[in-house]
């Protein structure tokens, strides 16, 4: 088949983004190539080779480089457990302190009070920026991918209509004809073959486009909910948390911290995850041009193109070459044989070899190959094309009477001829104009076009929007965690002043003062009588 390999024009893109769901099609003899792709940018230490640089170049069939690219987000997936599994056990040890040990300290510091605030207004601020970032990320990250998706699906459906655009002329040369003439059996029955091969190839390329292409959407679609959903669910807990702590609500506050908790090391996690992606859709962009630019190198990208198969090319495009040869040199025979021909005059009509032709002779059909199939220049009075050659056979057509076999008037066809002679000749047109899409399969020509056009007008935008996406996660939860932290410290404070005030509400009053001085409690009785007057 043209395209027999599993890795089909369409993945040659969608693995930018999700490459690790079609690696499976590739094998390892990547790992083997002579000529390393993106070596430079993948000098990456390789945790399965005790962190030794690994020096395999792009290769997505490879465990070591998938190793040392997930090595490069290993600080925040890092960072995601230590959050994960310090503050977890901090809020277990501050339950059970809770819930043994109750204290109820009324003793706070108004600076400390106002310095928690005012960090919080900061942080919650950092988080609304962070979740602008990424919501604004998620969107170009989304548009750029789709439209990279669609430019391949594009890319693939064209392939497929040219596959069955050729498959269809060869199904016409084989009732091309003029007459009783036509191609001989043995002829047609290659032709069946190898409109079944490409018939074959082309449905099976059509369905694994529109496949993958459904579940890049999907996958693309469910990225984008994630997102949206994270960056309002953070933005309302940055709130929720920010009012609930000024407020006091010591009780509200830990429910919030327990959600924040999942949150902030479920946003660690997917920041991680885009760290990954971004890394290798620059590794894969970066392969994508150093191939381009070195086609004739074995490479790790040779193992998914869908042009490996030449042999397969070569045959369809070498029968579609004898087709058209054998075709026009059919046209042509009639032509000379049967059409140019001058038989006695007063000799009965005996169609459809003398149907009472006259006239001047019909120019030839230019056949475009030699009998051993090379390219062959048209000869001085040869037409070339369907449009010529009905323009120039048509003034050899006449008139025929009543049977419409018979020419009544001067020339060389009848009009039913001349139809079976252009449509020929648009078949010979059809075959040569589609011919070259073959060796564009075989060379990898239509490949490099997509990967030049993907590199210039695409990999910019996937790189840039998915740091940015990246970049927002980052801020997002590295703002909120700081923010669950000073949630923590200004409810306490808060709590405290509201005891302390409580507390002075209901202790008893302070004892009277006269002139300045205490008056001691009875001091009265003590004092000397006056004597009586």
């Amino acid at each position: 088949m043209i395209m027999p390999s599993p890795g089909a024009p369409l993945v040659l893109v969608f693995f930018l983004a999700f490459v690790s769901l079609f690696a499976v099609h590739a094998s390892a003899a990547g790992a083997e190539s002579p000529f390393l792709l993106a070596a430079a940018r993948t000098h990456r230490k390789d945790p399965l080779a005790g962190l030794r640089y690994y020096t395999g170049g792009w290769n997505i069939s490879s465990e070591h480089y998938w190793a040392s690219v997930g090595f490069s987000a290993a600080p925040v997936f890092a960072a995601a457990g230590i959050w994960f599994a310090v503050f977890g056990a901090a809020l277990f040890l501050a339950g059970c302190c809770y819930c043994c040990c109750p204290s109820r300290s009324t003793s706070y510091s108004r600076a400390g009070l106002v310095i928690s605030f005012a960090l919080l207004l900061l942080f919650t601020a950092a988080a609304v920026v962070g979740c602008a970032i990424l919501y604004d990320g998620q969107g170009r990250f989304h548009g750029s991918t789709s439209a990279t998706v669609d430019y391949v699906v594009k890319q693939s459906g064209d392939t497929v209509d040219n596959l069955r655009t050729f498959t269809g002329y060869l199904e016409a040369a084989k009732a091309a004809g003029v007459g009783p003439v036509s191609l001989p059996d043995d002829l047609k029955g290659r032709i069946d073959d190898v409109v079944r091969k490409i018939g074959s190839a082309s449905d099976v390329l059509a369905a694994r486009t529109a496949s993958n292409s459904a579940k890049i959407r999907d996958a693309l679609d469910t990225i984008r909910t994630i997102l949206i959903v994270l960056a309002a669910g953070m933005l309302i807990l940055a709130f929720a948390g920010l009012v609930l702590s000024a407020c006091g609500l010591e009780s509200l506050v830990y429910v919030l911290v327990f959600l924040a908790w999942i949150m902030v090391a479920s946003t660690f996690v997917l920041c991680g995850t885009f760290l990954l992606l971004h890394n290798v859709v620059g590794d894969t962009c970066e392969a994508m041009g150093e191939w381009v630019r070195h086609p004739q190198e074995h490479t790790a990208l040779d193992d998914i193109l869908p042009c490996v198969d030449t042999a397969a090319a070569t045959e369809a495009l070498s029968r579609g070459k004898e087709v058209n040869y054998r075709l026009v040199a059919v046209l042509n025979g009639v032509i000379s044989n049967v059409s140019n021909a001058d038989f006695p005059p007063g000799a009965p009509p005996s169609p459809p070899l003398y149907y009472n032709q006259s006239g001047p002779p019909m120019p030839l059909l230019c056949n475009l190959y030699t009998p051993d199939l090379h390219d062959r220049a048209c000869a001085p009075g040869e037409v070339v094309g369907p449009d010529a050659a009905r323009q120039a056979w048509g003034t050899h057509a006449c008139k025929t009477d009543g049977s419409g076999q018979v020419c009544a008037t001067t020339g060389r066809l009848t009009p039913s001829m001349l139809e079976q002679m252009v449509g020929a000749a648009n078949v010979s047109y059809g075959l040569s104009r589609y011919g070259p899409v073959l060796t564009d399969l075989a060379d990898c020509s239509f490949v490099r076009r997509a990967f030049q056009a993907v590199g210039k007008d695409h990999c910019p935008g996937l790189g840039r929007y998915s740091e940015q996406v990246y970049r927002g996660l980052l801020a997002v939860a590295v703002a909120v965690l700081l923010s669950v932290l000073l949630w923590v410290l200004h409810s306490r404070e808060r709590r405290k002043r509201s005891d302390a005030r409580e507390m002075e509400l209901v202790a008893p009053a302070p004892p009277m003062y006269r002139h300045g001085y205490p008056v001691e409690e009875k001091a009265l009785l003590y004092s000397p009588r006056r004597p009586s007057m």
